[in-house]
């Protein structure tokens, strides 16, 4: 290893003493806590900002471990200026949160460069602190709380070193001195987080950027885009039901429903309001009804995603849940951050019976000169006499009986697609089957729409927590039928059978049983990071005023307005109070060394022969020498030089040293 670079990792911990200056031995160990600060926003921030911060970090650690003087103040003015003209080029504007947070991790690495004073170590400490806040404007993730914390403890473990003089203390001493200050604040910070008033959005409600936040779902389908999803674990919402859950089967989450078709692409309609509220018969059957709380990831977009049918729903914090005429469940503004929903719905229905010609008119529409074949066939079937009920079976027969398959790599369609799909390719995801079978049905006169959601989920044995993932994205059919209003037909269902009764990952990891078996540790281990995770979402992220109150109620606490804002004053003097009074009593602290004579004369003690304060070891053992026998005299005698000698001639007694008399002391037996 390079000398200086061996000199530099001995100097953390204070080995070279005057060898190493002070400040360059400082400024080394702030490094690596300054590089943990900025990690947070590495993947939030433009690539060439984190090439200008690597950039400049490794210029300052080169100089530290080389001892070259620093640039001179021309070089630095002119990256200061450099930073501010690349970050106004890439957002217009030096202001806001995105800018603001870029130019400070810029100007960190700037201020680097200008090191030298204590007075600098410590301004750089505090640029850090601030920016540990700002990486929660991009998440507040359990794993973004982590990498804060550890750099929080690096941070003030720097803090804790630049505090020491010549002598200084090991690295691992400094470490515990600084868990030890955190763990006297935790209780602090514990009642100022559960007692601090909020107005009913979370402590750290900040909103996400919705350009970012999606849920896998489009407000169009195109063959293909949900096929897009069907490789991605990501969590879309979280539901806990507060009694039993219907079976795998019944698990359809309406979201969006398309009904405007121009032979590629589906969209909602323009006007849905037009058509009027449907009504909702529900079965007065308890065993198919259900109560339970979504927790829903942002989205940017106002779907709530409900099981059908849901006839209750409240939104939370967002109001009541908006209801479409096409079933759909809206929130009054977008979802840009997590929100909880209560929703309660019935499995057994009957919706929009008292439909009429006008209302059902947008759900017959095709377009003109698409699909040929498929208008051909359709006319066919049409012609045979049969009912809009044998239609359906027969279309569902099709795809039952002939060569399709459900594959998440279908063949690419040309302009024409349903009918490259129904007689060419036969091979596609839910969309394709849900596309086709709508068509086919409005060719054949019966009215028809595409609804897209989620179909199935899986239960964390951990919480109890159903996880709804963007794999789970699926699209099925509603048919209206005289008598029986809208009925949901599931052509997929047709098909690939285990996709829905048992879910899309049972289903595609059928045929691999050796390898979901190697898996299945790392499965478990998932689902215990997950239940962390949503841990951390619901009583820290998502601790508002309505869980706040709700907490309190059950310890008997009844705190409402300033009642709360009085009770954390009290609570916290108390907590304060109660430290100092632990603290500040007079505390002599005993070396190890120290311990291990106050033992030796605890046991001469005990046999009367007890030490005077005025005494010196050498003194006490001449008054007392007469009363032991010649063994423990001569092991009494060892044990007097050894402590005098390690007491008053050794500078720093070693570790083995004090053992080895500790254990001398304990075989005395006087």
């Amino acid at each position: 290893m390079a000398r200086p670079l061996r000199y530099s990792l001995l100097a953390l911990g204070g080995a070279l003493g005057a060898q190493w200056e002070r400040d360059r031995r400082d400024t080394l160990f702030l490094m690596l806590p300054v590089l943990a600060s900025v990690l947070p926003h590495l993947p939030h921030i433009p690539a060439w900002a984190g090439i200008a911060f690597a950039v400049l970090f490794g210029w300052r650690f080169a100089l530290v471990l080389s001892g070259r003087w620093l640039p001179r103040a021309s070089v630095r003015w002119v990256a200061a200026i450099g930073c501010c003209a690349a970050v106004y080029a890439q957002y217009g504007t030096l202001f806001g949160r995105e800018p603001g947070v870029v130019l400070l991790v810029l100007f960190l690495g700037v201020k680097l460069m200008e090191m030298q004073a204590r007075r600098d170590l410590f301004v750089v400490i505090f640029l850090c602190f601030f920016l540990l806040l700002t990486a929660f404007f991009h998440s507040q993730s359990i794993a973004t709380a982590a990498v804060v914390f550890v750099a929080l403890y690096g941070l003030l473990t720097a803090m804790l070193t630049m505090q020491y003089r010549r002598a200084e203390a090991s690295i691992a001493a400094r470490a515990r001195l600084v868990g030890s200050m955190l763990a006297q604040a935790l209780p602090l910070a514990i009642v100022a987080f559960l007692l601090f008033p909020r107005a009913g959005a979370p402590l750290w409600g900040t909103s996400t950027d919705a350009s970012r936040a999606t849920t896998g779902l489009s407000d169009s389908m195109t063959a293909g885009n949900i096929a897009q999803l069907g490789e991605s674990d990501a969590i879309a919402f979280r539901v806990q039901f507060d009694g039993p859950t219907p079976p795998n089967a019944l698990l359809y989450w309406r979201g969006p429903v398309f009904g405007d078709f121009d032979g590629r692409t589906w969209r909602a309609l323009a006007a849905p309001h037009r058509l009027g509220a449907a009504r909702i018969d529900a079965a007065d059957d308890p065993s198919q009804r259900f109560s339970y709380e979504v927790t829903l990831e942002p989205s940017g977009r106002d779907w709530l995603f409900a099981l059908e049918m849901p006839v209750q729903a409240d939104a939370g914090r967002r109001g009541a849940a908006l209801r479409l005429p096409d079933l759909q469940l809206v929130a009054s503004a977008p979802i840009d951050e997590r929100i909880r929903y209560r929703v309660v719905s019935q499995t057994r229905f009957r919706v929009g019976v008292d439909e009429n010609a006008e209302s059902l008119r947008p759900w017959l529409a095709l377009p003109a000169g698409f699909d040929p074949r498929t208008i051909a066939l359709a006319s066919s079937w049409r012609s045979s006499g049969d009912g809009p009920e044998a239609l359906v079976a027969r279309a569902l027969t099709m795809f039952r009986q002939q060569p399709f398959r459900y594959t998440l790599e279908p063949p690419p369609l040309g302009a024409d697609g349903v009918d490259d799909f129904l007689f060419e390719t036969r091979a596609g995801f839910c969309e394709h089957y849900a596309s086709a079978f709508v068509v086919l049905m409005r060719a054949m006169a019966i009215p028809a729409r595409i609804v897209t959601g989620y179909q199935g989920g899986e239960r964390n044995p951990v919480d109890g927590y159903w996880l709804v993932r963007q794999a789970d994205a699926h699209a099925w059919a509603e048919v209206w039928l005289a008598g029986r209003g809208w009925v949901r037909v599931d052509p997929t269902a047709a098909v690939d059978p285990a996709r829905i009764e048992h879910g899309r990952r049972v289903a595609a990891g059928a045929g691999d049983a050796a390898g979901a078996s190697a898996l299945d540790w790392l499965h478990r281990a998932r689902f215990g990071f997950e239940a962390i995770g949503n841990a951390w979402n619901q009583w820290v992220l998502q601790y508002d005023g309505t869980r706040q109150r709700s907490l309190l109620s059950k310890l008997g606490i009844d705190a409402r307005g300033t009642r709360l804002a009085a009770l954390l004053a009290v609570v916290l003097a108390a907590m304060i109070v109660g430290a100092a009074l632990l603290t500040l009593r007079p505390r002599v602290v005993r070396t190890p060394l120290e311990r291990c004579w106050d033992e030796f004369c605890a046991r001469l003690s005990a046999i009367g022969l007890g030490r005077m304060a005025h005494e010196t070891p050498s003194r006490f053992l001449a008054r007392i020498e007469r009363a032991l026998d010649d063994e423990s005299l001569t092991q009494a005698r060892r044990i007097v030089a050894t402590y005098e000698r390690l007491r008053y001639e050794v500078a720093e007694p070693g570790r083995e040293a004090v053992r080895n008399l500790r254990l001398a002391v304990q075989a005395f037996q006087p």
